[in-house]
Parts: C-alpha cells; sequence; structure tokens
C-alpha cells in the first residue's frame, strides 16, 4: 500500500482507535458493566434518538439558509444529503461523508461543486465558533458544588456491600471510601478550576472570531490582503491550502445575500450544539447519573474534540473513552459511565447508518457509488 497523505490518515485514525478501544477495555469489570446495562432505564432511548435526529435536521435547516442564495433546494434533499454524509462518515474511511454531502447536491441540483464546498466550509467554521462560545460559558459559569454528585446506583451497591460485611470491615471501608471521594472531589475541583482558566482565553479567542467574521464579509478583498501577508512565515504548499481555505471560507459568505443571514446561521448552529447536548442530558436519566445539563454540554465539548482526531470510522474507541472520561470529571462509577457511553455511541451511530442507508436507496446509490464520488467529485 502506497504511503500517501490519505493511507497514512487512515493508519493513524486506525491506531488512534485502537489504543482509545484498549484505554476504554481494560478497566471493564464485565460483571458490573452487564449489571449497569440490565437496569438501565431503556424508556429514554427514544427520546434521546429523536433529538438526535432534530439536531441534524436543524443542520439541513442551517444549510438551506447558506446555499439558497444560489437555489433553492427543499429541506429534505439537503436531510437527506446530511444522513447520507454522516452514514458514510460512521462506516466509511477518511470521514468522506464530508465531501459526499455537497457532491450529492450538487449533482442532484446541478449545481457548481465550488459553490457547495463553499457552504460546507461556513458550516464548519460556524460549528467551530459555536463550539468555542458553549465551551467559554460552560466552562467559566459551571458550579465546582455540582462536580461530584456521585452516581446514585454505585453508591447505593457499595453501601449495601458494605453492610454486608462485619462491623470492623464497615468501618475499614466506610474510611477507605471516604478518603477515595475527598480524593476524587479534590481532583474534580482542581481539574474544573484549571480548565475554567481557559475560558478567558476561549472568550478572547471567540471574540476574535467573531470579528475576523464579520471584516471577512463585509471587507473580503482587503481581508484576504492581510491574511495572506499574515501568513507569509508558512511554507508554500501550507500557505496555499490556507489560501485556498480562506478564498473558499470568503466565497460562502458572499452567498449571502443579507448581514443578518449571518446571525440567523449563528443561532441555528447554537441550536444543533444544544440539541446534541439535550440528548446526552436525556440519556443520562436512562442510568440515572444526575448529570445537569451544564454537564451534558461538557460531555459535548469533550466528543467533539475527540472525533476531531483522525480515526477509524464510527468514532470507534475515540468516542467511548472521550464519554467515559468526561463523566469521570463528575464522579460518575466506572460501571455506569461506560455503559452510558457504549449505549449513547450506539444511538449516535446505529439509527444515523439505517436512516442514511434508507435515503441511500431513496436517491438511487449504493456505498460504492459513494466511494467512487468522494475519488472523483467532478464525475
Amino acid at each position: 500500500m502506497r504511503l500517501n497523505k490519505k493511507n497514512i490518515l487512515l493508519i493513524s485514525g486506525i491506531i488512534i482507535s485502537i489504543i482509545c478501544t484498549w484505554l476504554f477495555a481494560r478497566k471493564i469489570e464485565w460483571d458490573h458493566l452487564s449489571k449497569a446495562l440490565r437496569e438501565a432505564n431503556y424508556v429514554y432511548v427514544l427520546p434521546a434518538i429523536i433529538i438526535i435526529f432534530a439536531s441534524h435536521y436543524v443542520r439541513a435547516i442551517r444549510w438551506s439558509s447558506l446555499i439558497t442564495p444560489i437555489k433553492k433546494v427543499s429541506i429534505l434533499n439537503l436531510f437527506s444529503a446530511t444522513m447520507i454524509g454522516f452514514m458514510a462518515s460512521n462506516i466509511l474511511p477518511a470521514r468522506v461523508g464530508e465531501i459526499i454531502r455537497p457532491i450529492i447536491i450538487g449533482k442532484k441540483e446541478n449545481i457548481k461543486m465550488t459553490a457547495c464546498i463553499a457552504t460546507i466550509v461556513v458550516e464548519r467554521i460556524f460549528d467551530i465558533l459555536s463550539l468555542i462560545i458553549v465551551t467559554s460559558i460552560l466552562l467559566f459559569f459551571m458550579p465546582l458544588d455540582n462536580v461530584h454528585k456521585k452516581d446514585n446506583s454505585i453508591i447505593k451497591n457499595a453501601k449495601e456491600y458494605a453492610e454486608d460485611q462485619g462491623p470492623k470491615d464497615l468501618n475499614e471501608n466506610s474510611l477507605a471510601n471516604t478518603h477515595t471521594s475527598n480524593k476524587t472531589d479534590e481532583t474534580d475541583s482542581s481539574t474544573i478550576r484549571q480548565l475554567r482558566k481557559w475560558s478567558i482565553v476561549l472568550t478572547f479567542v471567540g471574540i476574535l472570531a467573531i470579528v475576523s467574521l464579520f471584516l471577512l464579509s463585509t471587507y473580503p478583498e482587503k481581508s484576504s490582503v492581510i491574511t495572506e501577508k499574515l501568513i507569509f512565515f508558512l511554507p508554500h504548499n501550507i500557505k496555499d491550502k490556507v489560501i485556498n481555505l480562506l478564498h473558499a471560507f470568503i466565497s460562502g459568505l458572499q452567498i449571502l445575500d443579507n448581514k443578518k443571514q449571518l446571525l440567523w446561521i449563528g443561532i441555528l448552529s447554537l441550536i444543533v450544539w444544544m440539541l446534541n447536548a439535550a440528548g446526552v442530558y436525556v440519556l443520562s436519566y436512562s442510568f440515572n447519573i444526575g448529570l445537569s445539563f451544564a454537564g451534558a454540554c461538557f460531555v459535548i465539548v469533550c466528543l467533539a474534540i475527540a472525533i476531531a482526531l483522525p480515526q477509524a470510522p464510527g468514532f470507534i474507541g475515540v468516542f467511548h473513552i472521550a464519554t467515559q472520561k468526561s463523566l469521570d470529571i463528575f464522579g460518575v462509577g466506572l460501571a455506569s459511565a461506560q455503559s452510558y457511553a457504549i449505549v449513547l455511541w450506539t444511538i449516535n451511530v446505529i439509527p444515523v447508518i439505517i436512516v442514511g442507508l434508507l435515503f441511500l436507496w431513496r436517491e438511487g446509490m449504493h456505498l460504492g457509488d459513494l466511494s467512487i464520488r468522494a475519488e472523483k467529485p467532478e464525475q
């Protein structure tokens, strides 16, 4: 196999997923995990799935706002392309879903590929900007007194186990548990305090990004010239890619009819992230882990950062360990965190694959077509 850039990223992603899967699986206590999965209240799974699909539908609405100045496209067609794209990213390597979405719409609606890709670039910029805003607000206002809330089922099981022991063992276990709990609380508080310090940096980055966004939209030519001068020190190949990306982004901004659309797209972007957090929050009731909505937002932020890494299709391993570690900040027991991570991954991946395949069938295509079109988008 030729080691080009694509194959290197693919191999790196597989290695990262294998390492993360090992980190997640090595601490599994199968009896406790099995019990946590059996005792979960799965009545909350369906509402969580509905919220997940609602977030994808809002993505389609946002895409409609971006692409309407070029051509009016039905939201159903955009939702179809969105679901096919997410499905492709879940089962095919190299995240081909990112390029599949504009290809499908470009071919079906007879829109220039450069224009379609420009809308995707703008969409991604708004996603990053929204994530920065959510993260900075979350870390700044996250209360420390709720960080130590433990998983009720784990505490209950621990107490029942201690009561089964003799008085001597009970005292020893109580002291040990108290010491461990205090140590965990101190660690969690320290972690949140350290993260909160970064909220100032993120706030500055967010403000800078918003100002840059409006300057690029209002003065595209001057902004492009200034940016090219600022990155003079970069190697030519990297500099060319940055400039091309900038031009695509500016092109995407210019297709908007007015500046009010920028605000509307920003609001829709925030709604997407809030819906993602809402799905995490609702599912937490299945495992009785007492996760606040702020905690759900924190989990989403951690997942967003984690899945940005190169990895195997379906975010296997990376998704699981990121969920587990983010819940650990809130003192959720290992078995509960791992079982929750497994179910959260399942409802984010399996239903999307099924619906994406149905939309693929609706478009009269098959998986082989997606790989071919991703390799040769001009065809």
